[in-house]
């Protein structure tokens, strides 16, 4: 699937977008696991009518959120490494530069 090769997107813009949106999941669900543990105590208190009231509903969208959020999050750490590595192949290669030039005979 192309839209999913990282490598077609450009890291920086991808990087920040992936940032951005795992800051905003993670501070609207800063509470996941508090919701999901109260859910699941209305859960075993009420059974088959907490049921009926939505809370299965609740519990699969409590897991969606946090699966986007830990996507948003893989997604920012793979393009963190990536501009990493790339920054670190720079570096060589302009030490490498520097190297020649200081190594080459002067001329007079």
């Amino acid at each position: 699937m192309l839209l999913l090769n990282l490598t077609r997107w450009p890291s920086y813009l991808l990087l920040i977008l992936a940032g951005v949106a795992a800051a905003i999941l993670a501070f609207s669900t800063a509470n996941l696991f508090t919701y999901a543990m109260a859910n699941v105590g209305f859960i075993r208190e009420f059974g088959i009518d907490a049921i009926r009231y939505g809370a299965a509903l609740q519990m699969i969208e409590l897991f969606i959120f946090g699966a986007i959020a830990l996507v948003c999050w893989i997604i920012f750490k793979i393009c963190e490494d990536i501009l990493k590595d790339r920054y670190i192949i720079w570096a060589n290669a302009q030490n490498n530069i520097s190297n020649v030039k200081k190594k080459s005979p002067k001329k007079s």
